[in-house]
């Protein structure tokens, strides 16, 4: 019995010790996957200024860059040329001086989503695109107008957001940005996951009349021209390393990176079976921790990362002070 006895209480000892095995396993491979997500986060947000882009790009730096809609595709051909051949752009055109009429119209009111006082709305989408994003609205076979939306309801529900830099200036924009209709459309009528894409355009325009021309083309919503053109757009120019564009960012529902080089991922893989082209550490990661348990670390990390490179600066400015001692 003594034997029976001591041979169960052996068989549990075991057999606890090899759960504990597999439980500190599951939490070292939470941890690792932690740490690669967040980690690749802050080292992406340091190189990104460093990559060179693939594709044909307009530096946005270069003081040779021109101020009206010039550059031409590689082969001579124009891009006004290009452009006038599809039928997409040919159906747009009637609509063009409407909508820059609406837009250019400082005192005349752009279409909202209400006229009572707004909500209160937060989050980090709303951090980074501010409280309103604009739509495009056919009211008539010739006409449209521009519609305000709050920003928390025109991105819910959205697993995807892409931030597109893109003017109307820019010979490689124009080039590029039927190709991204075509694959904004595609993925969201995939089986399952339509309508989790969306994409916000970060207007380079040169005034509010070319924002709303070009914006007749595109299919998704925008930041407020001013916005855009502004202080708001050039921030998160700078977040993102835009040195040229176009460009295509691609965020999360809580506005981490996924990618900040989808311009040049697209054309590598049009059907979109990669597509957000995610880390594969960073899909675990995301299987397996809440929503609610990332934004929690996401809004920590970034408080720490504030700390941090507060203390960075602090020092940087006292050994400075010293040198120049």
């Amino acid at each position: 019995r003594d034997t029976r006895s001591n041979h169960f209480n052996l068989k549990n000892k075991l057999k606890r010790g090899n759960m504990r095995k597999v439980f500190y396993l599951f939490l070292s491979l939470l941890g690792l996957c932690l740490v690669a997500v967040l980690g690749s986060e802050i080292v992406e947000e340091q190189l990104v200024a460093d990559s060179a882009p693939h594709e044909e790009t307009v530096d946005l730096d270069d003081p040779a860059t021109p101020a009206a809609d010039v550059s031409a595709t590689d082969d001579g051909d124009s891009v006004q040329e290009s452009l006038v051949t599809t039928e997409e752009t040919q159906e747009a055109a009637s609509t063009d001086a409407e909508v820059s009429a609406a837009a250019a119209s400082t005192d005349e009111k752009v279409s909202s989503v209400d006229d009572d006082e707004p909500p209160v709305q937060s989050g980090p989408l709303v951090d980074l695109f501010g409280p309103s994003l604009l739509s495009l609205e056919m009211t008539g076979p010739s006409t449209a107008q521009l519609k305000e939306n709050y920003t928390s309801d025109a991105l819910r529900g959205k697993k995807v957001i892409g931030v597109y830099f893109s003017a109307d200036w820019c010979g490689p924009c124009r080039q590029f940005t039927p190709e991204l209709v075509s694959f904004y459309e595609k993925m969201n009528n995939r089986r399952g996951k339509k309508d989790e894409f969306e994409i916000v355009w970060i207007s380079r325009c040169r005034d509010v009349e070319s924002f709303g021309q070009y914006f007749t083309q595109m299919p998704w919503i925008a930041m407020p021209p001013q916005e855009a053109m502004g202080g708001r757009g050039e921030q998160l120019s700078q977040m993102y390393g835009v040195k040229g564009i176009p460009s295509l960012v691609l965020l999360d529902d809580l506005g981490s990176v996924i990618t900040t080089d989808a311009r040049n991922m697209i054309p590598k893989d049009k059907a979109g079976i990669g597509f957000p082209w995610r880390n594969p550490l960073a899909t675990f990661y995301m299987t397996l921790v809440p929503r609610s348990l990332r934004f929690m670390i996401k809004r920590e990390l970034g408080s720490i990362k504030e700390k941090a490179l507060g203390r960075v600066q602090d020092i940087l400015g006292a050994l400075r002070k010293k040198a120049k001692a």
